[in-house]
């Protein structure tokens, strides 16, 4: 697996969230056919995994973890649905 930076092809959006949100950074990756939203607020970060095709699995979720968290779990919260997964880690 593979996260692939693809933040540059959605800058005109991400400029507008950060004008308009207490976010202060946002990263979009890709992890094949599933999309990767980072975003880091002021006392929390919030990460969400999305693919339109199919269900996330355990096993996407604890590599994002691993590669944008560092495996630091403590404080978090996952918020899981079909084909969306929500990360919060409170700061």
């Amino acid at each position: 697996m593979h996260l692939v930076d693809v933040t540059a092809s959605h800058a005109k959006d991400i400029q507008r969230e950060l004008a308009a949100t207490p976010v202060h950074f946002i990263k979009v990756y890709t992890l094949g056919n599933s999309r990767v939203v980072y975003k880091k607020k002021h006392g929390f970060s919030e990460i969400v995994i999305s693919n339109k095709l199919r269900g996330i699995t355990d096993k996407e979720i604890n590599f994002v973890v691993e590669k944008l968290l560092k495996n630091d779990t403590k404080n978090m919260e996952i918020t899981k649905q079909k084909s969306l997964v929500e990360i919060i880690v409170n700061n």
